[in-house]
């Protein structure tokens, strides 16, 4: 399974983020919004992720998320713990948002049919 912190609103404590379920046979679905503090969010990569005893833990370490509300954190925690107990690996990938911009990421500057210019030496 493959979750995206997505950073939306950085200030200077921390960061309002996204978690988002990745699934490309259905649809992507927001799972919560949560404040994370600077010296809980890690840098912009992927992790593993674990559900414990304690909580959500990134590379064995508490999350420190900080919940919109405790129903919403017992969800999703207890989501994760299903799909976590079933062997699935659950990874993280910590991100910003990709731009509103038309084209973005989906314009191939290596086509197929690109002209191959051999030069003089070649």
């Amino acid at each position: 399974m493959l979750l995206k912190l997505i950073k939306t609103r950085p200030y200077i404590s921390g960061s309002h983020c996204e978690i988002w379920e990745i699934n490309h046979l259905s649809s992507n679905r927001l799972l919560a919004e949560v404040f994370v503090l600077n010296e809980h969010l890690p840098a912009e990569l992927f992790y593993r992720l674990t559900v414990s005893v304690r909580g959500i833990c990134i590379q064995g370490r508490h999350c420190g998320f900080q919940w919109e509300s405790e129903r919403q954190e017992e969800a999703v925690t207890e989501y994760l713990r299903v799909v976590q107990e079933c062997r699935e690996e659950i990874r993280i990938e910590v991100c910003q948002p990709t731009p509103d911009l038309p084209g973005y990421q989906e314009i191939d500057y290596n086509p197929d049919d690109y002209p191959i210019v051999l030069g003089v030496d070649d």
